[in-house]
């Protein structure tokens, strides 16, 4: 799912060298998981915005123990591409990225989510009603 991710990202906005992708538990690999651990001990002073797919999920679980050591790094759960593409967006435009500029970001993201068979007749109700 990260690298399907990122090679959207690279499509839509442009290759971005702050942006990465690690596959975990690749054939029951733990390397990149270390990896990413690795990679932020070694830049604790940096931020990092990792992203994951299911709150309780192995990689999320992996990802929470860092939280615990660097006040850097931010953890967001229920990665999708339109919140991928606004941190991509927002982090080549900003020096830090704040927990109120995340919080708003986190809330645009769930706003692109939406059953489209309510969103179709909600449309043919609002055309009806335009007729009548």
């Amino acid at each position: 799912m990260a690298l399907g991710m990122k090679q959207t990202l690279n499509m839509i906005i442009g290759d971005d060298k702050n942006v990465l992708a690690y596959a975990a538990y690749i054939n029951g690999s733990t390397d990149e998981v270390e990896n990413v651990k690795k990679l932020v001990e070694t830049n604790s002073k940096e931020q990092f915005i990792i992203l994951t797919d299911l709150l309780g999920g192995s990689v999320n679980n992996e990802m929470m123990q860092l939280l615990e050591n660097n006040q850097n790094i931010k953890l967001v759960t229920g990665m999708n591409l339109p919140l991928a593409m606004q941190l991509q967006i927002k982090e080549s435009t900003a020096e830090k990225i704040t927990d109120e500029d995340l919080n708003s970001i986190i809330n645009q993201s769930k706003e692109s989510l939406a059953n489209v068979r309510n969103l179709l007749v909600e449309k043919r109700m609002k055309e009806n009603d335009q007729i009548l």
